[in-house]
């Protein structure tokens, strides 16, 4: 962890809110926990650690109505003073998680505006890491028609005022076309 964010990186990602709460406890400022925020325990942990630490920031990502739902009922139960930063997932079909439409993706943008100021929407996420086309170039197509999905998706959400004050976040990993994400 200390390596990459001495080397620059923003955020340290992670895949569970066990490794989240690791990566705080080894000085991590600010995580991106790759999943949304399923379950009792999950929700409690992450709430936990924000409430505890006015500097630590944690950023989840929400995919569906139930899932924000669920995420600001139990903020506004147990308030952590700040709103939980989280990132709208967006997805497609056959893929592992995420908004697979922009109608859904709006709806779900939408409810976390609703719960402020309990939920914050920071930016859009994706996970183009299970795209396969039958030929290299015919993935990499894949991955770009999804990733310009998700910039229309950010430009839609921002043009609705649906986003929290301040930097919009687009984040999207687990490929093996970095340099189309980076583009």
């Amino acid at each position: 962890f200390r390596e990459q964010v001495e080397h620059g990186s923003w955020a340290i990602t992670v895949g569970t809110i066990h490794q989240a709460i690791v990566a705080r406890r080894h000085g991590i400022r600010r995580v991106l926990l790759a999943n949304q925020l399923i379950g009792r325990q999950a929700i409690r942990g992450a709430l936990d650690m924000l409430r505890e630490d006015p500097g630590f920031e944690l950023l989840a990502l929400v995919d569906s109505l139930a899932s924000v739902e669920m995420l600001a009922k139990a903020a506004a139960a147990a308030p952590v003073g700040r709103p939980v930063p989280v990132l709208l997932e967006i997805g497609y079909a056959g893929g592992r998680t995420g908004c697979r439409d922009a109608d859904t993706a709006l709806a779900v943008a939408r409810a976390v505006k609703a719960a402020e100021p309990y939920l914050a929407l920071r930016g859009i996420e994706g996970f183009e890491g299970l795209v396969s086309g039958r030929t290299i170039d015919e993935a990499a197509d894949q991955v770009r028609a999804f990733l310009e999905r998700m910039v229309a998706m950010a430009a839609a959400t921002d043009a609705g005022g649906l986003f929290a004050p301040g930097p919009i976040i687009l984040s999207a990993g687990g490929s093996a076309f970095y340099d189309i994400v980076v583009d």
